[in-house]
């Protein structure tokens, strides 16, 4: 009975090893394929209205044009408003600063920054 269990618990820890590894891959590989990274990024709360402001770097090996597309959100995470900002031509290892226009929108309490880089292989 003994000996079923220690290799019962080896094989529970071979497969949470093997999970780990995978995991650790999976995450790596991710990563690896982040073409542009957001860097430097804030919500200002100015006169004029809200403001969110950061730098895109392109980490690809050639150069691209992208749209920055900048969410507003309350504080119940309903969507408040939306901003595209194109970055044309940006080139490989080059980063560019992006500011929004200043949102007149009312208890502004987060926001999310995603880099378009239009239709894939796929066309999604």
């Amino acid at each position: 009975m003994a000996r079923r269990e220690g290799a019962r618990t080896k094989r529970t820890l071979l497969w949470l090893a093997l999970l780990v590894v995978f995991t650790g891959y999976l995450i790596w590989a991710l990563r690896a394929e982040e073409a542009f990274q957001v860097a430097n990024k804030k919500l200002e709360y100015t006169d004029a209205g809200v403001v969110v402001s950061g730098e895109v770097r392109n980490t690809a090996a050639t150069a691209s044009a992208v749209n920055v597309e900048v969410t507003f959100f309350d504080g119940h995470g309903r969507q408040l408003g939306k901003e595209v900002i194109a970055l044309s031509n940006l080139e490989a290892g080059a980063t560019a600063a992006f500011r929004t226009q200043p949102q007149r929108l009312a208890d502004v309490k987060d926001y999310t920054i995603y880099v378009n880089t239009g239709r894939n292989m796929y066309g999604n």
